[in-house]
C-alpha cells in the first residue's frame, strides 16, 4: 500500500477542512493509505475514515525545537516507507520535515497558499479584487502534485461521530428543551477581535429571536475567558444552554450536526457546521470570503458583511490580525441587531 505523509499541524479550522480532501482520497484511493501529522485533539475529525493514521505532534513537549522535529522524523520513518511527504501547512517545521526526508529520497509537494494575492487582496491601496481558491481547493491542488487528482465534496458532511453518542445524550437529558423548537448555535467569537461583532448586541438579538419563535439556542465557545461571557448571556436567558467547556470534540460535532442553523464569525466553528452539513450564517467584518476561507459548500446566504462598494477598505486583512486602518470597526459596528436577526431567521426557516 502506498502511504502518503500529510502534515497539518493547526489551526483547528484549517485542519478540520483537510477532512473533505481526505475522504475524496480514501474514496477515489482505496489501496492508498495516509499518515497525517498534527494536534491530537484533531484526530476526531478523521476518525471515521479509512486508512489514516493519526500522528500526534507535541511541538510543547517532546517534539520541540530541532531536536524534537528530528525525533519526531525518526518517529515517522519508522512507521513506514513513505511515497511522497504532502506538506498542506508550508511552515518552517513542516520545511524541515521536508529536508530531512529528501536527505533519504522521499520527494514532497508543498502547498500554495497565494500569499501574493491575498496581499493584493488585503493591502491598503489598489486592491486587487477576485475570488481566490478555497483552502479546500488548494489542498486538492497539492494531492493533485502529488499525483492524487481528487474532487472533494461540495457540501460535505462529516461521518457521524457514533463514539459521542452517550455522552452527547446524556448532556441533552440533563437540558430544559421545549420538544419540537428549531435549534441555534451560536458562536460569538473568534481569534481576533477584528472578527467579531460587539458581543453586547448578543443581549438585544436573543431578546428578538426568542420572541420572534419557539427556540432552543446553544452557546458555543472555548477557554475560562469565553466562557465568562457566555455566562453573562446565561444570566440574562437562563433557557440558553452553554455547550462551552462540556463536551468532547466529538460529543460537540455530534451536537452541531444535529442544529438547525449556526450563528458565527468568520471562525473554526464557522468550519465546523459548515463541513457537518449546517446552514450557517456567517458574520464577517475585517476580513472576506474572497481570501479562500467561506464556510465550504456554501453560498452567499451563507455570508454577511458590509459591501465592498459602502467600505471598499474591506477586507484589510487575511486572518483579522490587522488593526483597523479607520479605528472604528465600521465593518462589524455598523451591522445591525435587526440585520442578524432578519438574516437568522432566514437560516432557520429556509
Amino acid at each position: 500500500m502506498n502511504q502518503l505523509l500529510l502534515l497539518r499541524f493547526s489551526a483547528m479550522g484549517d485542519v478540520a477542512l483537510l477532512a473533505p480532501v481526505v475522504q475524496a482520497f480514501t474514496q477515489r484511493y482505496p489501496d492508498a493509505g495516509i499518515t497525517l501529522v498534527t494536534r491530537t485533539k484533531f484526530a476526531v475529525f478523521f476518525e471515521q475514515f479509512p486508512s489514516v493514521r493519526i500522528i500526534g505532534a507535541d511541538f510543547d513537549g517532546r517534539h520541540k525545537g530541532v531536536g524534537g522535529l528530528v525525533r519526531l522524523f525518526n518517529e515517522l520513518r519508522q512507521l513506514a516507507s513513505f511515497a511522497v511527504v504532502v506538506d498542506a501547512h508550508q511552515n518552517l517545521r513542516s520545511g524541515v520535515l521536508k529536508s530531512l526526508f529528501r536527505l533519504i529520497g522521499v520527494p514532497s509537494v508543498t502547498l500554495d497558499k497565494g500569499r501574493t494575492e491575498k496581499k493584493e487582496l488585503t493591502r491598503k491601496e489598489n486592491k486587487i479584487r477576485r475570488r481566490l481558491p478555497h483552502s479546500v481547493e488548494r489542498y486538492a491542488q497539492v494531492f493533485d502534485k502529488a499525483g492524487y487528482a481528487i474532487q472533494p465534496a461540495r457540501p460535505f458532511q462529516f461521518p457521524l461521530f457514533t463514539s459521542s453518542e452517550v455522552e452527547l445524550a446524556s448532556f441533552l437529558n440533563r437540558q430544559a428543551i421545549t420538544p419540537n423548537t428549531l435549534w441555534l448555535g451560536i458562536a460569538p467569537f473568534a481569534q481576533h477581535e477584528q472578527k467579531m461583532w460587539p458581543f453586547e448586541r448578543f443581549v438585544p438579538l436573543l431578546e428578538k429571536l426568542y420572541t420572534d419563535q419557539p427556540i432552543t439556542i446553544f452557546l458555543f465557545g472555548g477557554g475560562s475567558a469565553e466562557i465568562a461571557q457566555l455566562e453573562t448571556l446565561r444570566q440574562k436567558y437562563p433557557q440558553v444552554i452553554l455547550v462551552a467547556g462540556q463536551l468532547s470534540m466529538a460529543a460537540e460535532l455530534s451536537l452541531i450536526h444535529q442544529l438547525t442553523g449556526m450563528l458565527c464569525m468568520d471562525s473554526g466553528n464557522m468550519h465546523l457546521a459548515a463541513l457537518s452539513g449546517v446552514p450557517v450564517l456567517s458574520i464577517w467584518g475585517a476580513t472576506h470570503p474572497d481570501a479562500g476561507f467561506g464556510p465550504w459548500g456554501q453560498g452567499e446566504e451563507a455570508i454577511l458583511q458590509i459591501p465592498t462598494d459602502v467600505l471598499p477598505c474591506r477586507p484589510c486583512s487575511v486572518f483579522g490580525n490587522t488593526p483597523c486602518w479607520r479605528g472604528d470597526l465600521a465593518c462589524l459596528n455598523d451591522i445591525s441587531v435587526e440585520a442578524v436577526a432578519e438574516r437568522v431567521r432566514k437560516v432557520l426557516n429556509s
